[in-house]
């Protein structure tokens, strides 16, 4: 390797002291990050660049990075908490390119990492920040620790950081994770610590794919992990599973059989949380969660159509979990409930003696309960024609005057509303007013039903609702064929309901079998289970409709009539 060149500014760090800081033994990565620094032609005295993402393409990674940085809340921010309480320090989570997606600790310390912009939207690597934990140990893919006057820039100095790479279940960089204290601070536990809270991290990642999971030495905290796929074939493997995998012949399928520390992953609470979230686009299911949630971010209003049971509701209270007002109220209204008499007093609140049996101290109304959080009105085609003209006042002005009274109350609320019917249908009828509609309708999102999904995706959620309800129980073959068969018109809840009646008549027996499914009769045979029914249920005429209000866009008359755009092309080639 070249060595270290003696002149220039390696001369005025060994007069300043700085290179009796640098290991000494061997080409360290520390040295080596140096010399990566001079030969890009940064100099120790300059200032860092600040290097900052803009807002958006910030937020865009931490989206693209939404599991690991979900798994990193859940998982490892309350070992951190536990195992550095009280020490002035921070944790930092950044992409392959090291850039910050994630930050948590220690107040005291926040002044000083803010000073030199240890936050997150901030790239750490090495270009811009000179030797700095983050980018060392990304350039050198290994835990590195970086003390003081080690740091290439000296504004840097007073800082002390220990970091290590993130491998994901397939063994490539993801990122790494990293922990900063002034130099002072930083004890010689704290690279053991953030080792620990890596392999915390990658554990996690791991068992949330799916698959079957092989803990080798389920004694062990830090077993050697294997994922399995239902053939034996390796999906992935932890730290030390990667370790063992390189001293032992793999025989998946004889790991399966010896069933050692052996479990279904992801954990039945983690795949009923993930499920009724249908794929509304052939592209990915993570669109139906992805743009609506862009969407609200913007103030923009959401139209969520899609069959009784289709998962309205769950859609929005998963958008409401992953937004920035998560920690503000979520009201969900159904309005088709609503008494006829007392809908605008509901909806809007009123004031004590407003009517005959108000009660004398008012009520605050729906709306303004709402305000700073999300509002779903669900069902909202079933809003008598004068609710909806006050409705769209309030959406207009964005003030609310409760029944009763004549003061306007301003009001701050991101609008979902939801519905079973064919809105656009009922403005053209008359019974819905066109200009709320488009009030409400500044993204529509279709949820299609559960028949429409691919066979993998109702397998899945079968399985994954059947481990919730009872782990004990197995579907035969033949009554899996038999709910792939039936339409299910009453979607995931339809579902959630056979399998539930299903474990009580199996209890106890290992196996449901057809005979435990109570399902309503199929009129005309059941349908077939490899999915496509949904274009024969939608008529040539609304197909054609849907076609040419989308100006001929395939992928949005797809998503309009909540199928892929693989059905519709075959359906279209068979109409000639």
């Amino acid at each position: 390797m070249k060595a270290l060149p003696q002149g220039g500014p390696i001369r005025e760090c060994v007069e300043g002291g700085v290179m009796s800081e640098l290991p000494q033994s061997g080409a360290s990565p520390i040295q080596r990050s140096w010399e990566r620094c001079l030969h890009q032609g940064l100099s120790r005295q300059q200032s860092a660049e600040l290097d900052l993402l803009p807002q958006g393409e910030l937020s865009a990674r931490q989206e693209q990075h939404r599991t690991l940085i979900a798994c990193f809340q859940r998982f490892v921010l309350p070992l951190f908490g536990q195992l550095l309480a009280g020490r002035p320090c921070r944790l930092l989570l950044c992409d392959g390119e090291g850039a910050i997606l994630a930050v948590s600790g220690d107040d005291r310390f926040a002044r000083h990492a803010e000073r030199i912009f240890l936050r997150s939207g901030a790239h750490w690597g090495e270009a811009s920040k000179g030797t700095n934990a983050i980018g060392t140990a990304l350039a050198e893919q290994s835990e590195v620790q970086v003390l003081g006057a080690q740091h290439f820039f000296a504004q840097h100095s007073f800082l002390s950081c220990s970091a290590c790479p993130l491998l994901g279940p397939d063994g490539q960089l993801l990122g790494v994770l990293d922990i900063s204290t002034d130099a002072a601070h930083h004890g010689g536990d704290m690279l053991g610590t953030v080792r620990l809270l890596a392999m915390t991290l990658e554990n996690a990642l791991l068992a949330r794919q799916p698959g079957w999971l092989v803990d080798l030495d389920p004694q062990s905290l830090w077993s050697a992990r294997l994922l399995l796929g239902e053939g034996g074939e390796l999906l992935g493997a932890n730290r030390a599973g990667r370790l063992w995998l390189g001293q032992h012949p793999f025989d998946g399928q004889q790991l399966l059989r010896e069933r050692r520390g052996l479990r279904l992953v992801p954990e039945a609470g983690e795949r009923a949380a993930r499920l009724p979230l249908p794929s509304a686009v052939e592209e990915g299911g993570s669109q139906a969660q992805q743009v609506p949630l862009k969407m609200l971010e913007r103030g923009i209003s959401l139209l969520i159509e899609g069959e009784t049971g289709s998962g309205k509701e769950h859609l929005v209270r998963t958008l409401h979990a992953r937004s920035s007002r998560r920690e503000r109220p979520l009201v969900c209204v159904n309005c088709g409930a609503l008494p006829a008499e007392l809908v605008e007093a509901e909806l809007f609140g009123y004031v004590g003696g407003a009517f005959s049996g108000a009660r004398s101290q008012g009520s605050q109304g729906y709306l303004r309960a709402a305000h700073g959080g999300i509002l779903m009105l669900d069902e909202i085609g079933e809003l008598p024609l004068q609710a909806q003209t006050r409705l769209l006042r309030v959406l207009q002005e964005r003030v609310v005057t409760p029944v009763g009274s004549h003061r306007p109350e301003a009001v701050d609320f991101w609008l979902v509303s939801a519905s079973h019917r064919d809105l656009a249908a009922m403005v053209a009828a008359g019974t819905f007013r066109e200009d709320l509609y488009y009030r409400i309708c500044g993204w529509r999102q279709q949820l299609a039903p559960l028949r429409a999904w691919s066979v993998p995706e109702r397998q899945g959620l079968i399985l994954n609702l059947l481990a919730q309800m009872d782990p004990a129980l197995q579907l035969s073959r033949e009554a899996e064929q038999r709910l792939l068969a039936h339409p299910l018109p009453g979607n995931v809840r339809q579902l959630k309901q056979a399998l539930e009646v299903a474990c009580v008549l199996a209890e106890g027996q290992g196996w449901i079998e057809p005979a435990h499914l109570h399902l309503p009769a199929v009129e005309g045979g059941q349908s077939s289970p490899l999915g496509g029914s949904t274009l024969r249920e939608q008529s040539r005429q609304r197909v054609q409709q849907t076609l040419a209000e989308c100006g001929g866009n395939v992928s949005e008359a797809a998503r309009r009539l909540g199928i892929s755009r693989t059905t519709l092309y075959r359906a279209l080639r068979e109409e000639g």
